[in-house]
């Protein structure tokens, strides 16, 4: 898999989430300014909520945003070779006959990238199991909690 390529479209992908959180975000706050959901009494807090869904919408949008200028300006670290699970490692487990394949960034935890008939999750230092993994190289095993063996098989 060409890392290149899966870091443009993890980007386009931020990107398109970025653009629905802000027509979601604009959506929510038209119909918070609307006459259809002013309220009829004390306690009809449609208008109101809307604001809410559309203030947390806004913030969203900032975050993907803001995943997307993070992985541009760290384009080059991310992209250089890595021979073992560090940031920028696009690396593949096997769990037993089961193979997934992981991107290790600072940025986009749990993202998924459909990529050459396979699914990439995008993980960070906060997940887990870059907790077990951080350092491994190509060969090296572990164990999850729940007592699962996985192989590193390869690293890029």
């Amino acid at each position: 898999m060409d890392k290149a390529q899966f870091l443009d479209q993890l980007i386009q992908a931020l990107r398109e989430e970025a653009q629905q959180a802000i027509e979601a975000s604009q959506d929510a706050a038209n119909y918070a300014t609307d006459d259809e959901s002013r309220a009829d009494s004390k306690w009809d807090t449609q208008g109101l909520e809307a604001s809410y869904l559309a203030a947390g919408q806004a913030g969203q949008a900032r975050q993907w945003a803001e995943a997307v200028e993070k992985l541009r300006a760290n384009r080059e670290i991310l992209l250089s070779k890595k021979e073992k699970v560090s940031l920028g490692a696009l690396f593949t487990c096997d769990f037993g006959g089961s193979e997934e394949t992981f991107f290790f960034s600072g940025v986009a935890g749990g993202q998924v990238v459909a990529m050459d008939d396979q699914e990439v999750t995008v993980i960070t230092a906060q997940s887990p199991l870059v907790g077990r993994l951080h350092g491994l190289e190509a060969g090296d095993s572990f164990m999850l909690p729940n007592g699962k063996l996985g192989t590193v098989t390869t690293i890029t």
